[in-house]
């Protein structure tokens, strides 16, 4: 029961992580590029949505090199009962508060005074992104600390999985509705995103609390409280740890074009398939199907080895780029969406067990464990991604005319053709890459990992003697 408490409400934390991730993942562009700068000329327009999207870009990127200090940091610095609930409560509720302020044109500054605008969004998007960051670092990093056998996170990550599946399709499910409810017409407008930003902020913080408040971490001889280390410490433990290092390598690769391909995707549905309306069906079949493929892993890997999952999961997902490559319609993008959603859950569990395996692997390698500093570099390498997909996105959009109050009738044939190849054509070449990188250099299996969780125990039996 205790198990399954931990599970669910990690899982509860993980609904509200990703419904806010994805709020800020594949919203925040549109926000700027459609309503931030509104009202000013159009080259004015395509100034500051440059400015702002390069302010962005570069806190993210000189952020995300600071994570494995972060995760040392949380590895380091924790109360008597937990390591990771402080961090989690306490960052989510400044990422929340700050959230509002970044989805807003700062009381008219955006349009009255641009400079002003672009100073103060600066400082409070850095704030506000580390906070979320120290949140996600210590979130995730609690996965491995809640159970160190193999099968006790693949129950925990499918909780976690599930809720971070529902959680980030929910936002697609409800982003037409909620604007329009909050702006008052299918014009939307600022009052529309706040009320959006408020309900997302605090389902993040019903999670986060559930999360630091009902679960309850792992305490065995091989989950033994990590010491403190030094910065060139945490990086070496880090660089010794060649698993690793092999699958952040290759989840970059993979996690660069689903980026692409989750960030346009709003774009190809209003101005490519002229069918915003349709966007919610995105969002419901991806809480669907997402739930399905989830709640299958534990049946379908009593039958088939991780490996054989992400061979079959990339190899659908390739497919689905295709169809999505030659859709007309939105019922075939539909189609191809439940193709790429029964799927790409399947894929990033594996890489979710694979790191958070690798804490033992590298416990075992270096004598040192450290939880949030190895499982920081999936989140890393998740905004990494995020970072340069949403430069990708910046660039498709104002490139080709989509923003403002452009429809999809002003989009040459020309366009379109650019458009899908980045989209779909990109992300599909990346994800054949991810595959043959993963199946060459990672070795971590099922078994490798018992074999090191067994080999630690006996480490620790013998030296508690």
């Amino acid at each position: 029961m205790k198990n399954f408490k931990s599970s669910f409400a990690y899982g509860l934390g993980a609904f509200g992580h990703d419904a806010f991730y994805g709020m800020l993942n594949g919203y925040l562009i549109m926000f700027v590029t459609s309503v931030l700068f509104a009202g000013g000329s159009k080259t004015y327009m395509a100034q500051m949505i440059a400015a702002v999207t390069l302010i962005i870009t570069v806190v993210r990127i000189v952020e995300l090199f600071m994570d494995p200090l972060l995760g040392g940091m949380i590895d380091s610095i924790h109360t008597k009962h937990s390591k990771y609930a402080p961090w989690i409560a306490g960052m989510a509720t400044i990422s929340a508060v700050l959230s509002l302020l970044v989805f807003s044109n700062l009381f008219g500054l955006s349009t009255s005074n641009g400079p002003l605008y672009l100073t103060i969004f600066a400082v409070i998007f850095t704030v506000f992104y580390i906070s979320y960051s120290i949140k996600d670092i210590a979130f995730w990093g609690m996965l491995p600390a809640l159970s160190t056998s193999s099968d006790g996170r693949g129950v925990i990550a499918t909780f976690a999985r599930i809720g971070s599946t529902v959680g980030g399709n929910a936002v697609a499910l409800i982003y037409v509705y909620v604007l329009t409810l909050f702006s008052g017409s299918s014009t939307f407008n600022q009052r529309g995103w706040t009320g959006f930003i408020l309900l997302i902020a605090a389902v993040q913080l019903i999670g986060a609390y559930a999360a630091a408040l009902m679960t309850k971490e792992d305490k065995s001889v091989v989950n033994h409280p990590a010491e403190h280390m030094k910065i060139s410490a945490v990086f070496k433990t880090l660089a010794k740890n060649d698993q690793l290092l092999w699958m952040a390598l290759s989840y970059l690769i993979f996690a660069f074009g689903n980026n692409i391909f989750n960030n346009l995707m709003i774009y190809f549905f209003r101005y490519i398939l002229n069918a915003q309306d349709m966007w919610k069906y995105v969002g419901l079949i991806g809480m669907a199907t997402g739930f399905v493929s989830i709640v299958s892993f534990p049946l379908i890997s009593k039958f088939l080895k991780r490996r054989q999952i992400m061979i079959t999961g990339i190899l659908a997902i390739a497919l689905s780029f295709i169809v999505f490559l030659f859709a007309r319609n939105s019922l075939l993008a539909l189609g191809a969406y439940v193709i790429f959603d029964l799927a790409n859950p399947l894929v990033f569990m594996i890489v979710v067990l694979v790191i958070s395996d690798s804490v033992e692997y590298g416990q075992l390698k270096t004598g040192s464990r450290s939880e949030a500093a190895t499982s920081s570099i999936r989140p890393m390498v998740d905004k990494f991604g995020g970072a340069i997909g949403g430069v990708v996105t910046g660039f498709v959009a104002t490139s080709l005319g989509m923003t403002g109050n452009t429809t999809a009738k002003d989009i040459p044939a020309s366009a379109d053709l650019t458009f899908r190849v980045i989209t779909f054509v990109i992300p599909a070449i990346l994800a054949i890459i991810f595959l043959i990188i993963y199946m060459s250099k990672v070795k971590l299996t099922e078994a490798k990992h018992d074999e090191i969780v067994k080999e630690l125990a006996a480490q620790a039996q013998q030296g508690g003697k």
